[in-house]
């Protein structure tokens, strides 16, 4: 049937109709306004703080006066400060050491959680009371423990016949706050390790042990690199978290002795919360914001090399 010019116009005016804005909003103005709260909401406590925080960071903010533009001049500052180099040194060595102890704890739990076994959901409900427990309580908890009248130096004390004095010497302070921070934190790489080891059939453990391979060899060339993916989830999140925390370093030590355990985040909570400077604070933050970019680029780095074998 041919199309007369008649219809052929009304289909084209009608087809104009539905490409023109008002006719697209018609179409779509209900997901948008269903979507307006959470984007509001997203805003609000999300970009918004982002935005002050970029603000302040390029204020000098002086007790008692108004807030001047310096530019870049606060980052100028600290980068140029022996004390914040300082806390970069610090906070590279409390996550360094707080993986180094957290991740091979945490395949040790995920394994016996995942067993079979009735005693898998009583490990389940112990491993996980660090994770539960509030950072400050755990904190002032370690902190009563390895005081110089604590449980810990006086049984070392005894054994040794020397005085071990946690919160005075700088790397024991730093061994403490490292203890403490890899015991809360290796619950939940344990729950997503487990997670991967829950997906891995038991097939190919079976055909390995035929094969005569080792716990270490199974572990190596089957948990490891089926778990990879998992571990890397687990890793970024406890660095997150880790390169972030102050409440239970400040806890423990204060950021001492000297500036032997102040990482960045303590600093940050320092000049924040004590000094009232918000303008390095916030110069802190952005830092450390910036910090956790690198190291979320490196591990995507590190797992694209690992697939990619």
């Amino acid at each position: 049937m041919e199309s007369t010019p008649a219809s052929s116009a009304t289909a084209g005016r009608v087809s104009g109709e539905r490409g023109s804005p008002a006719a697209f909003w018609s179409r779509t103005r209900l997901p948008y306004l269903l979507l307006a709260p959470t984007v509001l909401v997203v805003f609000a406590f999300l970009i918004w703080p982002i935005l002050s925080l970029l603000f302040f960071s390029t204020q000098s903010t002086p007790i008692g006066d108004k807030p001047t533009f310096v530019g870049t001049g606060n980052f100028g500052l600290l980068f140029a400060e022996a004390h914040f180099q300082g806390n970069l040194v610090a906070s590279l060595e409390y996550l360094g050491g707080v993986l180094v102890l957290s991740v091979p704890l945490a395949y040790f739990a995920a394994v016996l959680i995942s067993s079979r076994g009735g005693t898998a959901g009583i490990f389940r409900t112990l491993f996980l009371l660090p994770w539960v427990t509030a950072p400050v309580v755990s904190a002032i908890l370690f902190r009563t423990m390895v005081d110089a009248d604590g449980p810990v130096p006086t049984v070392l004390a005894a054994m040794t016949g020397k005085e071990w004095l946690f919160l005075v010497r700088s790397n024991l302070s730093i061994l403490t706050v490292i203890l403490h921070s890899a015991w809360r934190s290796f619950p939940l790489e344990m729950l997503l390790i487990a997670a991967g080891l829950a997906t891995i059939p038991m097939e190919l453990y079976e055909s390995a042990r035929v094969d005569g391979a080792s716990e270490w060899t199974q572990f190596r060339y089957i948990t490891f690199p089926l778990t990879r993916r998992q571990l890397f989830i687990a890793v970024l999140l406890i660095t997150i978290f880790t390169l972030q925390d102050s409440e239970s370093i400040f806890a423990i030590t204060r950021g001492g002795p000297g500036y032997a355990t102040e990482t960045v985040g303590v600093r940050l909570f320092k000049e924040a919360f004590i000094y009232s400077n918000m303008g390095i604070s916030s110069a802190i933050g952005v830092i450390l914001i910036l910090l956790c970019i690198v190291f979320l680029a490196l591990y995507l780095r590190i797992l694209g090399r690992g697939q990619a074998q």
